[in-house]
């Protein structure tokens, strides 16, 4: 049985945005006031991304979640691909309408479903979505522009060695400032390195903390809300499946990839802000 790598809550609030807005493409169908394509095309994206969820919230990309919801219509997306004969909008109407049915389903048992996030972080602790915590290495200047994106956003950033260690460990640091609903994860050319046998093939590495925390945050809120910014040529681990990389270019492309990361991390995000 797959487990959500996200708490109950939050896929159950994704689940009912993602019913909301199959809802309204219903009374666009139902209003007549566009046209077949047009409406194809948005149920098309609407149904991508609620397949791209299913599958990054459990940890299983294959899990059976996304293989039921694949499955809900099938009959009604054939008669769609025809769609020469009866009436294209209603056909799409049923197949989204099944879809839905599929969704709300899911919705219903949402809190029964078994989770990775461990219970004294969803028990004990409330994650705050006012601040993000920021893992850098020795890269000043992508610290402070990483920094800076957070706080445009009105969000709070987090850096460990800005806040009171009160005699505490970096360890136990660590875990009394990552009760945080997101993380941002800085890979930078810091150190270089190689497997023993390829020692004349360096490569551009993170700091080993840099890595040791993306990891620690991966297990303690989930890696659907952690997300990592790579920043020029560098290595990256290649034995973790379904983490986020973002590269960090020297334009503003990588600032909406990430708000948008946020936002589905249940952020309240203003794209306008950027």
């Amino acid at each position: 049985m797959s487990k959500l790598i996200i708490t109950n809550s939050e896929f159950k609030s994704t689940l009912n945005d993602r019913i909301g807005f199959g809802l309204k493409l219903i009374e666009k169908i139902n209003s007549k006031n566009c046209d077949f394509e047009t409406l194809n095309r948005e149920m098309n994206r609407w149904d991508d991304y609620n397949k791209e969820f299913l599958k990054q919230s459990f940890d299983n990309l294959k899990n059976e979640y996304l293989n039921s919801y694949s499955g809900a219509g099938l009959t009604y997306f054939g008669d769609i691909m025809r769609s020469k004969q009866g009436d294209p909008h209603l056909t799409l109407r049923n197949l989204l309408e099944d879809k839905i049915d599929n969704l709300s389903n899911l919705e219903n048992k949402a809190n029964l479903l078994k989770t990775q996030i461990s219970k004294k972080v969803t028990d004990n602790h409330i994650l705050s979505k006012h601040e993000v915590f920021i893992v850098h290495g020795h890269d000043n200047e992508a610290k402070i522009e990483a920094a800076r994106f957070v706080d445009k956003l009105g969000f709070k950033p987090i850096i460990l060695h800005e806040q009171a260690s009160s005699g505490r460990t970096i360890i136990e640091k660590i875990e009394r400032y990552s009760d945080v609903g997101f993380g941002i994860v800085l890979y930078t050319p810091c150190d270089i390195g190689s497997v023993q046998k390829e020692n004349l093939k360096l490569k551009n590495r993170a700091r080993q903390n840099v890595v040791f925390e993306h990891g620690f945050l991966i297990g303690k809120i989930g890696r659907h809300n952690v997300c990592a910014l790579v920043k020029s040529d560098i290595e990256t681990p290649n034995d973790i499946s379904g983490v986020v990389y973002i590269t960090m270019d020297s334009g503003s492309g990588w600032q909406l990839q990430l708000a948008k990361e946020m936002k589905k991390a249940g952020y309240d995000v203003d794209l306008n802000k950027l």
